[in-house]
């Protein structure tokens, strides 16, 4: 099968273009002969460059090497040109963004940099979908990794302002130091969030501090979730914060880092295959480090939707 390397030289500030060159021979030595490596940005036309490599070259397995958020990229445009038939493709990742959360946990490393490109050893694996509206048309997001609502989403939509000096100082040098500024600046203003939430059949009215529906229970960095949805489980993993005061969430984020989050007060998991989110007032959702905003928001499972590399 023809393979395809999808490199975003802009990922983490421009820092994934160096690592790329650091390890591009090995990973050419790995890869089979003929596979195409084509370097893109933001300002590409995705969808053409989908549909030239699925209908001229018959691309079937496709690496992005970028961030999360490049894996996100892939991921739905290549629902939007197959029109969501995902299954007869693959895909894999070179790590060369700032947390990598796709890859882990991490087993396979080029000179330091976590890879998935074994197609010999690929995985069905499910999707996340979300399901919302922007400005009356109703649209819909994939997931492989995690959707987040309340303190999560507010630090990831700072930890992406590439316009922001710090964090643009940062993370090329320290991933870990450019989360802990961001998680410093988001505590300063965070409000919780009123959220009506249903789920199986328990319907919930709270103040949420965070609320994360994921395939994989990595957040960012060493932040991890304790109980682990699984890739093919056909289940979501539900994991709800709420009702904590802006000075306990630290509180919060080490039983993250210790991967305690289902002991601690206050902390609700669960698995589920559907989740309804309510707001009266549009709610900013991250989606592997995606941002979107809306007031509306169905969760559900797409199972074993694509091949994954190992």
């Amino acid at each position: 099968m023809k393979t395809a390397v999808l490199i975003n030289g802009f990922a983490n500030n421009g820092l994934a273009e160096k690592k790329w060159e650091h390890i591009k021979e090995e990973v050419k030595n790995r890869l089979p002969a003929g596979t195409l490596y084509i370097h893109f940005s933001e300002t590409d036309n995705h969808i053409s460059l989908m549909e030239t490599l699925i209908n001229e070259y018959q691309v079937k397995n496709f690496i992005s090497a970028g961030g999360d958020g490049s894996i996100n990229n892939l991921i739905n445009t290549l629902a939007q040109v197959t029109n969501s038939e995902l299954n007869p493709f693959s895909i894999g990742a070179i790590g060369l963004g700032s947390s990598n959360d796709f890859i882990k946990p991490v087993k396979h490393k080029i000179s330091g940099i976590p890879v998935r490109i074994d197609f010999e050893n690929k995985k069905q694996v499910d999707l996340g979908m979300v399901e919302f509206t922007d400005s009356d048309t109703p649209k819909k997001q994939l997931f492989i990794v995690n959707a987040s609502i309340g303190f999560t989403a507010q630090g990831n939509q700072l930890f992406n302002d590439n316009s922001n000096r710090i964090i643009r100082f940062l993370k090329p040098r320290s991933t870990n130091l450019a989360i802990l500024w961001t998680i410093t600046q988001t505590l300063l203003n965070y409000q919780n969030i009123d959220l009506e939430i249903a789920y199986d059949e328990m319907q919930i009215s709270t103040s949420v501090t965070n609320l994360s529906i994921a395939k994989n229970p990595n957040v960012s960095g060493s932040f991890c979730y304790d109980v682990d949805p699984g890739s093919d489980s056909g289940y979501l993993g539900f994991y709800l914060a709420r009702n904590f005061k802006r000075q306990q969430i630290p509180r919060l984020l080490y039983a993250l880092y210790r991967k305690r989050f289902s002991k601690t007060r206050n902390c609700q998991t669960a698995l589920v295959q559907s989740v309804e989110i309510n707001s009266e007032k549009p709610v900013l959702l991250e989606t592997d480090g995606e941002i979107i905003e809306a007031s509306r928001f169905r969760f559900s499972v797409l199972p074993k939707a694509l091949f994954v590399a190992d």
